[in-house]
């Protein structure tokens, strides 16, 4: 089932470069050379800084385009799924949030949480079995909405077992953020299938609802 699940992506994935090569710059751990002023719009960024990190003001942004979050999570998931030791099928797999590269570990924000949210989808569709450690195992219903989830580690029941753990961490830099994922072992700790990749600027700033096109708020007209 990995096998074919792989094939699959692959394939896709190919078909997916070869249509964003003509939509905007491939990271290669450079800065690209070309002038794509013909294809900017001027920005202006009202968004809060990510951990002292903010998106770049002259940075390419496509003013149409189709990729997401979701399209770099695949190719990391299938990167992991690639060089994957002593995990099958029934190891139970926790996902937590990516953390920003700093001194303590502890820090993430939207883009981290999406990442994690990501990976859920990501390695269940290629046949693991991911843990919801935040489900609480009963509904609370609000007049605000019924719930199931909660970060308040008292209203969950119980932690399952859980043999490996996928998080990672997130380096930014002037066009986007460079992410390092990996599973480790929860008992012995090694990590037992990594992978490293890039998200452009454009990419983590659609995940933040304030910004500013032309001088026009874009939440404001939505």
């Amino acid at each position: 089932m990995l096998s074919k699940k792989i094939s699959l992506t692959l394939s896709a994935l190919f078909t997916l470069s070869l249509s964003a090569c003509s939509s905007h710059p491939v990271y290669n751990g450079h800065a690209p050379h070309n002038d794509y002023s013909h294809n900017k719009r001027h920005v202006q960024n009202d968004s809060p800084r990510v951990s002292n990190w903010q998106f770049p003001e002259k940075n390419y942004r496509p003013i149409n385009s189709s990729k997401l979050l979701s399209n770099y999570t695949e190719q990391l998931a299938m990167k992991l799924i690639e060089n994957m030791n002593y995990i099958n099928s029934n190891t139970p797999i926790a996902i937590t949030s990516f953390v920003n590269l700093d001194d303590n570990l502890q820090t993430t924000n939207i883009f981290g949480n999406h990442l994690a949210e990501s990976f859920i989808t990501e390695l269940q569709e290629f046949g693991l079995s991911v843990v919801d450690y935040k489900h609480t195992g009963t509904v609370h219903v609000t007049p605000n909405g019924d719930f199931s989830f909660s970060r308040n580690g008292r209203e969950i029941k119980g932690y399952p077992h859980i043999e490996y753990t996928l998080t990672g961490t997130l380096t930014y830099t002037n066009r986007g953020v460079i992410v390092n994922a990996r599973i480790i072992g929860a008992k012995s700790k090694v990590v037992v299938s990594s992978a490293k990749g890039f998200v452009p600027s454009f990419v983590v700033e659609s995940l933040y609802p304030t910004r500013r096109v032309d001088g026009i708020a874009l939440d404001a007209i939505l």
